[in-house]
């Protein structure tokens, strides 16, 4: 057996599509919950953005649906309620698309408030998701889990400044909640990668991927939108331009997150050999975990 053969090799299970499951439930919970939040100023944003987070639910719903190997067993998945987060998920998203569309109906800013409440259940819900998937590295960690709630929050609140730029104000508390999201994932993200680039912490392939996002999570996801909302501040006429772009930049940078740790950082635990094969009897050598450190 050649050290190759017993590294850490990537995951396939989950692919793009559950990429998108995560990227567009996240989105979806995250704009509901600030939606909510926007409507107690105005209820005509229940149907401006609430509307386009019950799409993004349903889109992260059909991918799930897509993925499904054997589609006419999916009811199987409510059937684990105390054991199972993907369970608590799916029980959960039909109660969410459920109280935004009457809160939409009904311009009702109390049942909006529900909604939210249950989305940032179902955003919680798809980061244990992860977190509990203890076979990948990159997933099993304790900080992953608030990294993918921060970023989902970050992105429903990124679409719903966009939205302003086309529907004016949502209120005084949008640019200071935009600023303090943002910052948050950026230390989520940090703790996130700092744990991982500990020794023996994670695969080296997980780590090299991870270190290959970082520019572009701490550039264009959090300098860039945190630059252009302070720059905002001064020309006042171009505001539309600002929050324009710190939302797309925002956005987009935490779907290129979940991409990238779900379709490129996710190599699995491979194999440990407490004591590595030799051909003399009696000498073989020290353990060895290959693939996770830097090999010469």
């Amino acid at each position: 057996m050649t050290m190759r053969t017993v590294e850490p090799w990537h995951q396939t299970p989950w692919d793009w599509r559950a990429a998108i499951q995560f990227i567009s439930g996240g989105t979806g919970s995250g704009l509901i919950a600030f939606t909510a939040l926007a409507a107690w100023v105005d209820p005509a944003w229940l149907w401006r953005t609430g509307l386009v987070g019950m799409g993004f639910i349903c889109l992260g719903l059909l991918a799930v649906f897509i993925k499904l190997g054997r589609r006419w067993r999916a009811f199987l998945a409510i059937m684990n309620p105390f054991t199972s987060w993907l369970t608590r998920e799916a029980l959960l998203a039909p109660v969410l698309l459920g109280l935004e569309f009457l809160a939409v109906v009904l311009m009702n800013q109390f049942l909006a408030v529900a909604a939210g409440i249950v989305g940032l259940g179902f955003l919680y819900s798809q980061a244990r998701m992860l977190k509990e998937s203890r076979g990948i590295p990159a997933w099993r960690n304790e900080r992953l889990l608030w990294l993918i709630f921060a970023t989902g929050l970050t992105e429903g609140v990124s679409l719903l400044t966009i939205a302003t730029a086309f529907f004016g104000q949502a209120g005084d508390w949008l640019t200071p909640a935009f600023g303090a999201v943002l910052i948050a994932r950026l230390a989520m993200w940090l703790t996130y990668r700092r744990a991982l680039s500990a020794p023996g912490a994670a695969p080296l392939r997980t780590v090299e991927v991870l270190d290959g996002m970082n520019k572009i999570i701490i550039v264009a996801g959090h300098a860039v939108p945190l630059a252009v909302l302070l720059f905002g501040m001064f020309f006042p006429g171009l505001g539309w331009l600002f929050v324009l772009v710190a939302g797309l930049t925002g956005v987009l940078s935490g779907w290129y997150l979940k991409f990238m740790l779900i379709t490129r950082a996710a190599y699995n635990q491979g194999f440990a050999l407490v004591r590595t094969p030799a051909r003399t009897p009696g000498y073989s050598g020290p353990g060895v975990k290959p693939g996770w450190t830097a090999r010469d």
